[in-house]
């Protein structure tokens, strides 16, 4: 919720105006919400943070398992 809410702020703060930076950080940082709050500033920010969500979520699917193994590797 912090994140739709200040993330425009912030953005604006730092006069960061490229389209696709504000998606990118919008759907990494605040994910389902920032998306949501992305689509109301602009379709490009919308999808590009809709599609940075996505691609965030597989890389966590397929990174999480090697990486816990060898948390659990390490515990031993």
């Amino acid at each position: 919720i912090i994140g739709s809410i200040g993330g425009p702020l912030l953005y604006n703060a730092f006069k960061i105006k490229d389209s696709v930076a504000l998606g990118i950080a919008m759907g990494a940082s605040a994910h389902a919400l920032g998306t949501a709050s992305a689509m109301e500033i602009g379709e490009t920010e919308g999808a590009m943070s809709g599609i940075t969500m996505a691609i965030s979520g597989i890389v966590a699917v397929l990174l999480y398992p090697f990486l816990w193994n060898m948390f659990l590797a390490f515990l031993k």
